[in-house]
């Protein structure tokens, strides 16, 4: 009987990386066919002991610092039946911050150390969530004028060349999911963030989709690798402007999408230059994801309105 595979999953407490993990419970005969390793910053927190309990003969949580690699797969190693790491899914929270050179940036120095890391280990299957940049091909030569979408174009190549240049044999496969729904929170720095969109984007087009579909696009690489081998696949599951978002806000809420003044929206350019950015190419560029190609590959992806429907926390009109 074979050792079943050991996939490591970073940020498993978070958005992404939880919904992977879920989309993996859900397989018949998970147990058989790999163990879960989840990593964490702080392995005792309610999170992590929440995931912990979901499953406890399929996972386990490791802590460790995305800053110290070499340790996360000496931990990883020793939990893994086989003393060995299959898989890994890779990804990086962005840092609001500005850097000059991208090579300061911590999203790009933990993902480059995982990459190292993973290709000296012999990880055989390598999948990293980036960001859509125009499309599945005009992203590879896109790095476009957003610093934490620069980052993401960065990574992706210090991947292929790493592999390339060490001569390694791991498998690879690359997602790049646009905005998220579940960024779609009643809080205040989202309402400045969602006014300035309104008035930026005026009748433009954007694309969006929930995590959840996200964590089910990654499980279904990691459970067919060589279907997913060397492919880079945008991801979206709705396109929609303000407007039609606010009716769909309206129809499930009975409210519009939460705003504020026009002027604190105004304010966003000077308390987070990187989002301002950010508006500025969806405006002029913009996301270009194939949703067609994602729904046949994942036919129950959800709309914006099933998301508000089913899993938003806003209360829902009577």
């Amino acid at each position: 009987m074979t050792n079943p595979r050991t996939i490591l999953i970073g940020g498993a407490t978070g958005r992404q990386g939880s919904a992977l993990i879920n989309a993996l419970l859900s397989t018949p005969d998970i147990q058989s066919k790999y163990v879960i390793l989840a990593l964490t910053r702080d392995a005792t927190s309610p999170k992590a002991q929440s995931l912990l309990s979901r499953s406890p003969k399929i996972i386990k949580v490791i802590q460790g610092d995305l800053n110290e690699p070499q340790g996360i797969f000496q931990r990883a190693n020793e939990f893994s039946p086989d003393g060995k790491v299959w898989g890994v899914f890779s990804m990086q929270d962005k840092d609001p911050k500005i850097y000059p050179d991208y090579l300061d940036s911590p999203e790009v120095k933990q993902s480059f150390g995982l990459i190292d890391e993973s290709v000296k280990n012999g990880v055989e299957y390598f999948v990293y969530t980036s960001g859509d940049r125009g499309g599945n091909e005009h992203s590879w030569e896109n790095q476009t004028t957003v610093p934490h979408f620069r980052t993401k174009y960065h990574i992706e190549r210090y991947l292929l060349d790493q592999i390339k240049e060490d001569g390694s044999t791991m498998k690879w496969t690359i997602f790049r999911p646009v905005m998220f729904y579940e960024n779609l929170q009643p809080t205040f720095d989202i309402k400045i963030f969602m006014t300035a969109y309104r008035d930026i984007l005026k009748d433009k087009k954007c694309q969006w989709i929930s995590t959840i579909d996200i964590g089910i696009f990654i499980s279904k690489a990691f459970l067919n690798p060589e279907e997913y081998n060397g492919k880079a696949i945008s991801l979206a599951a709705d396109e929609f402007t303000f407007e039609e978002l606010n009716e769909k806000f309206r129809k499930v809420t009975g409210k519009g999408v939460p705003v504020t003044f026009g002027l604190l929206g105004k304010t966003l350019g000077l308390a987070a230059r990187d989002y301002q950015l950010m508006l500025e190419w969806f405006r002029d560029d913009g996301y270009n994801v194939d949703l067609e190609q994602c729904r046949r590959i994942h036919p129950q992806m959800m709309s914006v309105e099933e998301w508000l429907r089913e899993k938003s926390v806003y209360p829902k009109k009577v």
